[in-house]
């Protein structure tokens, strides 16, 4: 649906920029879902009982509705590739992204002891040579001052200088506008001279930066290695824990058809769309807005279907005796717990990636609708203004990191709202769970409030501090609505933090759940 809409407010060109912007995420599905089959094959030919689990999963209610969605990214990765612009400049760049990085070069400049012929100074070769599109960045800290001369490697003509300074770190970036007038030719190998026309010798470090043409083609890489995670860590958990598997499906079978779960699944993709055309009155930041209000709606509607089904499967089985029926059998109450929780994770992560599917194309089309209102945009890394598919691409890839942070924020409620579920019904674990999601945002301001107050006001806030979790760490809004780039580092840690804290609220869910009479 989301393509043909496209069609109606983008040009023929346009339209190219948008689906290569999107077609990188197709191939980075083809090549993890490659992974996955090979790793798959392997553990056939040592472990088939072991396989025959990971085909079991594959075909559970937890995979086979995200297979479905990879499977679309896939379709967009393969016909996609008559609409994309430079495919093989991106997959060029895809091989070159090893040699990506800085390299240090020292540099020697005699001083100038004769003139040439024509009374010009002579250069002297720094044996530095790069192609001219995959050079990102120059540093140069010197002793003196003297001329970087550029030129195509062959040719004796200068194409570029530039005049370095002493004591002062002299730098030039891809799209820098300051050198717009001596930009180095595209596609060249260049090679780089200095020129001293002083009477002292000169020293220094050269530092060369260098990326592929297309450094996009990263998010290949990103994309198989999120897709192959996936795989590999439910099939890791259905080879081992069959019994655990077994409640989490059929947990996840339950939920996913209620009518609660498609309600929220088609009001998050229905959203997305109308967002594109949604009038925000910003003043050209109403891409902003819409990662804002698309990462929201994601977290409330995945905080709504995590509290139902942990309600719907864990306080009204135990309400209706199917609990007990369960357990009868050889299944722990551990088991019967963690099962569910897992189970209603997985339900969230199928509606997270459902939603995605529409949240990260719609995400794309933003700044070409809004470029027809008037809006301007530069794509920084280029210098340049105006729609590209680099831009788009941009774009896409400064939500992602948002959409990780808000599942995990989801994961840490679903666990929250699980332990409460062993004991209260729905409407409680609603109120409670909410009152979490509140208190967990305003923890740090009450402990800045509490720092100057009575010593019991202190050690209430401080016991807030430490039994509720610190939610306002996974909600970075602004830095992603701004294009802020979010260090893997930080994505780690929260991930830890949401590890550990569902771990605590499960142990809290055991110890709820233990003595309670099922009977």
């Amino acid at each position: 649906m989301t393509p043909l809409l496209a069609f109606f407010h983008m040009s023929s060109k346009n339209f190219g920029h948008w689906v290569t912007s999107l077609w990188l995420f197709g191939i980075g599905v083809i090549l993890g879902g490659l992974v996955v089959f090979v790793a798959w094959s392997i553990v056939k030919a040592l472990a088939p009982k072991y396989a025959d689990r990971c085909v079991e999963a594959l075909r559970g209610s937890i995979l086979f509705p995200i297979t479905m969605v990879m499977l679309i990214w896939a379709a967009i990765g393969v016909f996609g590739t008559f609409a994309v612009q430079e495919p093989t400049a991106i997959l060029n760049s895809l091989r070159r992204l090893p040699y990506a990085g800085a390299s240090d070069h020292k540099i020697e400049i005699p001083a100038t002891t004769e003139l040439n012929a024509d009374g010009t100074v002579p250069t002297v070769d720094l044996n530095i040579k790069v192609d001219s599109d995959e050079l990102s960045k120059l540093e140069i800290d010197a002793t003196g001052r003297f001329d970087l001369v550029a030129r195509i490697v062959g040719e004796p003509e200068d194409v570029a200088t530039y005049t370095i300074r002493e004591a002062s770190v002299w730098q030039w970036t891809r799209g820098d506008k300051a050198f717009l007038s001596r930009k180095l030719p595209p596609g060249q190998m260049v090679e780089f001279f200095a020129r001293n026309d002083t009477e002292n010798p000169i020293e220094g470090i050269m530092t060369v930066t260098i990326e592929p043409e297309h450094v996009e083609a990263v998010s290949i890489f990103s994309t198989a290695l999120i897709v192959a995670m996936l795989y590999f860590v439910y099939f890791g958990y259905s080879m081992f824990f069959p019994k655990t598997v077994a409640i989490s499906e059929a947990t996840a079978t339950s939920e996913i058809s209620q009518l609660l779960f498609m309600l929220c699944a088609v009001i998050g993709c229905l959203f997305m769309i109308i967002a594109i055309y949604l009038p925000y009155q910003t003043f050209g930041e109403d891409i902003k807005v819409l990662k804002h209000t698309g990462l929201q709606v994601m977290l409330i509607l995945g905080m709504i279907v995590a509290i139902w089904a942990s309600s719907t499967s864990i306080s009204d089985e135990i309400e209706g005796k199917t609990a007990l029926t369960l357990l009868s059998k050889p299944v722990s109450r551990r088991q019967f717990i963690i099962g569910k929780f897992l189970g209603i994770v997985g339900v969230v992560a199928v509606l997270f990636v459902m939603v995605t599917l529409f949240f990260l194309p719609a995400v794309a089309s933003k700044p070409m609708f809004d470029s027809r209102e008037g809006a301007t945009f530069e794509y920084e890394r280029f210098g340049e203004k105006g729609i590209s598919w680099q831009l788009l691409h941009e774009e896409t890839v400064d939500v992602v990191p948002g959409v990780v942070l808000v599942f995990l924020e989801t994961i840490v409620l679903a666990s929250v709202s699980v332990a409460i579920s062993t004991r209260l019904p729905m409407i409680a674990n609603f109120m409670i769970t909410f009152g979490v999601y509140a208190m967990g945002h305003l923890t740090p301001a009450i402990m800045q409030v509490s720092a100057q107050g009575f010593e019991p006001v202190k050690f209430v806030a401080s016991l807030l501090a430490t039994v509720l979790p610190v939610l306002e760490n996974f909600e970075i809004y602004g830095a992603i609505s701004a294009g802020r780039e979010v260090p893997m580092e930080y994505i780690a840690l929260s991930a830890c933090f949401a590890i550990l804290y569902s771990l605590m609220a499960m142990f809290l869910a055991l110890i709820l759940f233990e003595d309670r009479d099922l009977a």
